[in-house]
């Protein structure tokens, strides 16, 4: 069940354990955080300008994202092409005021995605910081032709625990984060995982064919 949403949506929301979000919750708020582009979230002080080559992501967060990688929702995918080559860690803190565009995330090599919730706050529609899931028409270089005509799939709140997976196979499968509407934080730890080929390397024709459309 869990396979076939996840093939066919290209995402899918899950929870975890409880005691393991409040856990990663007391190491994030223990963190350092920076500014990182105006309206934007705040990130870790740890982060690098390419994720692929950061050497300084603390252990905590490098092993619950490793173990991540090795769940339930990506034995698919590892029984076809093995386990990940690369793995990705980021984390995130947003505020008041802060979003994110429809984005694909293009980081080299990165074939699956997850995104971790964590804060003390519940989270409604209302107080924005939504997770959108989306899919767009892209053209030549996968690139969005048109953000404003993007099909919204999902709109996901970020309340503790929540994880989402997503397929990042495909440049036309993008994602953005509605503007925060109130004081509320919230907190995203990111995963990546992917192997050292990356579809974003070649024209999206050339690697989808002639109906990649």
């Amino acid at each position: 069940m869990v396979l076939n949403e996840l093939f066919r949506d290209g995402f899918i929301v899950t929870k975890l354990p409880m005691d393991e979000a409040d856990r990663i919750l007391e190491v994030i708020k223990g963190d350092t955080f920076v500014p990182d582009r105006p309206g934007s979230p705040d990130i870790a002080f740890w982060e690098t300008d390419n994720p692929s080559q950061n050497q300084s992501v603390p252990e905590v967060y490098q092993a619950f994202v490793e173990a991540l990688g090795r769940s339930e929702f990506t034995n698919h995918i590892r029984c076809h092409m093995g386990n990940w080559s690369r793995v990705n860690v980021m984390l995130q803190r947003g505020k008041a005021g802060d979003s994110m565009e429809w984005h694909h995330d293009s980081y080299d090599p990165m074939h699956m995605v997850c995104l971790a919730y964590f804060g003390e706050d519940g989270w409604c529609p209302e107080d924005g910081g939504q997770l959108e899931i989306g899919e767009g028409d892209v053209g030549e270089e996968g690139f969005l032709l048109d953000q404003s005509a993007v099909r919204v799939r999902a709109s996901i709140s970020p309340n503790h625990g929540t994880l989402v997976w997503m397929l990042n196979t495909n440049p036309r499968w993008v994602h953005r984060v509605t503007e925060i509407q109130c004081t509320k934080t919230r907190y995203t730890l990111i995963g990546q995982f992917g192997y050292r080929e990356n579809v974003l390397r070649t024209r999206v024709s050339e690697k989808y064919g002639p109906t990649w459309r």
